[in-house]
């Protein structure tokens, strides 16, 4: 049976999906605790992680998503994951990540608003340009300029991309028991009173 574990972290987010098969699957990041303070009731999310890979005998997350890079989805991401982009955050005691989940807005964001989305972005761009371990959700053309700009072609990065309203590959109900379904933010426009 799949387990869905939540961590009390205030006004932040975390989420982690224990599937049967044994693949782990972490939706967002935000260690916001403050483990000198006793009254602080937040989790130590590093801590927590550390120890469920542990337990589960691995030294990477299958997946990780990050839903959107506001401060509560990311904050301290940074610090505690190894990332592929740059030697400075790649040691051993730093967690892996095996696929990194992403929608294309952190990814074509131009004023990333925080030194960990200008972290998570860099890491995002870094995979989508090696063309591994990486799965970006969108509408492909909103990426295919960006792409031209880095010498690279739409189809040549399309298998690592999910479309709006499709589910993700490799995850199907009737073996792994779960699906993945990629909803759309729709942007409305402001109507005139």
């Amino acid at each position: 049976m799949h387990k869905l574990t939540f961590y009390p972290l205030g006004n932040a987010d975390c989420c982690l999906i224990d599937l049967e098969n044994g693949q782990k699957i972490l939706f967002d990041f935000a260690d916001v605790g403050d483990s000198e303070n006793d009254e602080d009731l937040r989790i130590d999310l590093s801590e927590e992680l550390r120890k469920n890979l542990e337990d589960a005998d691995k030294d990477s997350f299958d997946v990780v998503a990050f839903t959107h890079a506001d401060e509560d989805h990311i904050k301290g991401f940074s610090e505690f994951f190894y990332l592929e982009h740059a030697a400075k955050y790649q040691d051993d005691d730093r967690i892996k990540i095996d696929k990194l989940w992403v929608p294309a807005a952190i990814i074509l964001e131009k004023s990333p608003s925080t030194d960990d989305h200008k972290i998570l972005r860099a890491e995002a761009r870094h995979r989508l340009k090696e063309g591994s371990g990486i799965r970006v959700f969108s509408k492909p053309e909103a990426l295919e300029e960006w792409l031209e700009e880095q010498g690279l072609k739409l189809k040549d990065r399309e298998k690592l991309i999910t479309h709006a309203g499709k589910t993700i590959p490799g995850y199907k109900k009737s073996s792994e028991g779960v699906e993945f379904f990629v909803h759309h933010r729709r942007q409305f426009k402001k109507s005139k009173a």
